[in-house]
């Protein structure tokens, strides 16, 4: 296969709305893309499997945060204990405690998935 058509393979992934990626196919050399979620070499035409995104042998490998969500709620709760640890009224503290409650069922359910 020539350069140009390569090129046009690769020009056609990008409007097709294919991200290109820093990293390289190990068969030919070309940039990799992201389409769909799949990581692609145009040339080859083939699905790549990066070392990152094979799962782990073993032990179960942890979901990374499902984006900002979950790391706000992480803080939020930091905060909650700090105030209930400053508490001393019985119908503030259970509304805290409320609050981390249901903040944890949150995150369960954003760990779920």
């Amino acid at each position: 296969m020539s350069q140009d058509q390569n090129i046009s393979k690769m020009a056609e992934m990008l409007l097709a709305g294919g991200k290109m990626l820093s990293s390289h196919c190990p068969k030919c050399g070309s940039p990799l893309f992201e389409f769909r979620g799949k990581t692609i070499c145009p040339v080859c035409d083939e699905e790549k499997v990066s070392k990152k995104e094979k799962p782990e042998e073993g032990a179960k490998a942890r979901k990374p945060p499902r984006d900002k969500l979950e790391y706000v709620l992480l803080r939020k709760l930091d905060k909650l204990a700090d105030e209930l640890e400053k508490e001393t009224n019985p119908r503030s503290m259970s509304e805290i405690l409320e609050l981390i409650r249901s903040t944890l069922d949150t995150l369960d359910r954003i760990r779920e998935g």
